[in-house]
């Protein structure tokens, strides 16, 4: 049989295994730690040829950063077989390798003790447990950006949330957010940060400038040019230069600068530090600029939210003052009104406060209750237009005279429906003669065609009139009033109202104030 590698020298398996072994192999002095032979999957993995490898010191064979771990974990565990992880063979053209290593036992060949150490390049099994930790903070950030958009106040504060978001993530020691300032020497300002490397901003001299050293920086051609800048290695990029020394002393070797640009507002750029060189991957600058856009489009957010808050606040204030006004208005009405007919002074107020009462036991908002107690004040300013006579005749009224007094929820409507209320006010006066049953005034109204603020106000005037002395009769108690309303319950007035009103008197102890001045 024709031997493929020579066919004038046989070959043993073990040399079959040397040669074409996919791992790298090489034989260690167990004794000086000399390389004294390699095999050809070495060479490749190196950069070097087996020439320039033997004699080298398995130590070279690795970054400074990691010969004195060899030392400690490799080279004095020789005696028995091991596995040995994280490290890195260290190219002849510089670049760096992540590998797993396996060493045997010693063996003695010819007198000499030799270790057989096996390197097994891991670069894509390192590559695919990136791509998927990548995959993994990608979506851990969106949904903790997420919650920053729903959750944020201010637009510092939606900042801070994105960097923190994206500092979750180890690989990435620092982020931060830099505003273009339009003084004369428009510099960057820190507007949010977070990450181990926080240090690294302290003092940080960066400017936007063209014609400024400390513009010439990624994140800084970044703001000017509004275009992605990335150094894939801080010990190479030019760029990078004059903060080289601080990067080294924060473990930083690879930034991402993305254009930040608030429409009508500021521009700035978001930018990231990652503690391995070409850490900038495709995915992660795509999460980048996602994340950029989630700020701008958080900010207007926040914008058009406060604008709406002053609007509202504004509107407010507005409504405020002009109840106010009214408020005052209809105090000065029922002066006038009493007036004219002091016999019934602090008849207003006092139906106001029973119909409050009423609002506030069914659970009603104070901005409803507000207009119940406007309503209540005013219900009987119709009668501005009933001459005086009338209104304190001590005798029986006529039927003329009758229906002149019928007529006054129709003037109370007249003279309110122009007077712009928040509330139905003129509508609420209007209908607080009407009945369940449709036997009320002016309009006949029956059941759920009558307000609510109507059908208390109906059995507030009612216990107020009985339980009060007027003109023509002194009072009936406030007992023989309640008793009326009850009669009158689930026919003429609203059950439900009349069980409040007395439950209101009888066991919560509501009692009606004495004073005849308006509130």
């Amino acid at each position: 049989m024709t031997n493929i590698l020579n066919a004038n020298e046989p070959q043993s398996l073990y040399t079959l295994s040397w040669t074409h072994a996919v791992d790298c192999k090489f034989a260690v002095d167990a004794a000086t730690g000399i390389l004294v032979d390699v095999n050809p999957a070495a060479e490749a993995l190196t950069g070097y040829t087996r020439t320039e490898l033997i004699g080298m010191h398995a130590t070279m064979l690795h970054p400074e950063s990691e010969r004195a771990r060899v030392e400690v974990e490799y080279l004095k565990a020789m005696p028995l077989p091991a596995p040995h992880s994280n490290f890195h063979i260290q190219r002849k053209d510089g670049r760096s390798v992540p590998v797993t290593i396996w060493s045997s036992e010693r063996l003695e060949l010819a007198g000499r003790a030799l270790v057989i150490s096996e390197f097994r390049d891991i670069s894509e099994e390192k590559d695919r447990e990136y791509r998927l930790a990548t995959q993994n903070w990608a979506l851990s950030a969106f949904s903790i950006a997420a919650l920053a958009l729903g959750r944020a106040q201010s637009a510092e504060g939606l900042m801070q949330s994105i960097c923190e978001a994206i500092a979750r993530e180890s690989l990435y020691v620092l982020a931060w957010i830099g505003i273009a300032e339009d003084g004369p020497d428009r510099k960057i300002r820190v507007a949010a940060a977070a990450g181990s490397a926080m240090g690294y901003l302290d003092g940080l001299r960066l400017s936007w400038a063209v014609d400024e050293q400390w513009g010439q920086s990624p994140t800084g051609i970044c703001i000017r040019t509004d275009t992605l800048q990335l150094a894939d290695d801080v010990e190479t990029s030019e760029a990078f230069n004059p903060w080289l020394e601080r990067a080294r002393k924060f473990g930083i070797r690879s930034s991402a600068s993305v254009p930040i640009h608030i429409p009508g507002g500021w521009q700035g750029a978001l930018i990231v530090y990652a503690t391995r060189p070409k850490a900038f991957g495709t995915a992660p600058i795509e999460v980048f600029r996602r994340l950029a856009e989630q700020i701008v489009h958080g900010i207007h957010t926040l914008e058009q939210k406060q604008l709406l808050e002053a609007e509202r606040l504004s509107r407010e204030e507005t409504q405020k003052q002009l109840t106010e006004t009214l408020a005052a208005a209809v105090a000065a009405i029922v002066i006038a009104m009493e007036m004219r007919d002091p016999y019934t002074a602090g008849h207003e107020s006092r139906v106001a406060e029973i119909a409050v009462a009423i609002g506030k036991e069914m659970g009603w908002p104070e901005d409803r209750l507000e207009g119940l107690r406007i309503a209540a004040m005013v219900h009987d300013i119709g009668k501005i237009s009933i001459p005086t006579e009338i209104l304190t005749k001590l005798d029986e009224l006529s039927p003329g005279e009758w229906a002149l007094i019928k007529e006054h929820p129709d003037s109370s409507y007249a003279i309110l429906k122009n007077i712009p209320f928040t509330w139905p006010v003129a509508d609420i006066v209007r209908q607080h003669h009407e009945k369940l049953d449709g036997s009320g005034y002016p309009l006949g109204l029956k059941g759920d065609a009558i307000l609510p603020e109507a059908k208390i106000l109906a059995v507030a005037d009612i216990v107020e009139a009985m339980a009060s002395d007027r003109p023509y009769r002194a009072t009936l108690g406030l007992e023989l009033a309640l008793i009326e309303i009850e009669g009158l319950a689930g026919t003429l007035l609203d059950a439900e109202v009349v069980r409040v009103c007395t439950t209101l008197f009888r066991e919560k102890r509501l009692s009606l104030s004495t004073d005849k001045s308006v509130p």
